[in-house]
């Protein structure tokens, strides 16, 4: 998808809604035969062949459980319950990318969004802090083999996770 999804910028960013209304007329293959090879930061080209007919899965449309400014805790956790979550957040700061294990917590990561990752579940740590699991792309080098938690909050949200929170609704071959 990084390397066909033409309405989005490859690595360089983009939307997860583009990229699902490509997932539209453009249905995901199995990556055993379309391997993801973006991790490393390179867009590639697109070698989508529809022949095939090797289809994993089909969007037929997306939910969104942001509002108009952003989500509310009860709200991500109820669709987290129901599948995986598409967020924004920003992740052009220092402490973003230097994260290595534990709960980010604060403002120092900002809100201004530039980069999408996946809430796969939430819990609270021993202190009681409620958190976000969340996976980046950034490969099992970063952070915790490639997962992050987040510090769930209400408002704009720990790195603005808040503010643009969706998922798709699939149909599997």
């Amino acid at each position: 998808m990084v390397s066909c999804s033409t309405r989005n910028s490859g690595c360089n960013g983009g939307s997860f809604q583009n990229a699902w209304n490509y997932l539209k007329t453009s249905p995901q293959e199995f990556n055993s035969d379309y391997p993801y090879t973006s991790g490393a930061g390179v867009t590639g080209t697109c070698k989508y062949n529809s022949s095939l007919g090797k289809v994993a899965t089909a969007t037929t449309a997306y939910t969104n459980v942001s509002t108009s400014t952003s989500a509310t805790v009860a709200a991500m956790q109820t669709a987290v319950a129901i599948k995986p979550n598409s967020v924004a957040i920003e992740a052009d700061t220092s402490y973003f990318q230097s994260y290595t294990t534990g709960i980010m917590t604060g403002t120092a990561c900002g809100t201004s969004l530039d980069h999408a990752v996946v809430i796969v579940g939430y819990g609270t740590s021993s202190t009681g802090v409620a958190y976000w699991t969340v996976r980046n792309s950034w490969g099992t080098s970063w952070g915790e083999s490639g997962y992050f938690q987040v510090q769930q909050s209400e408002g704009l949200g720990v790195c603005g996770i808040n503010q643009d929170v969706a998922y798709p609704l699939t149909v599997n071959s």
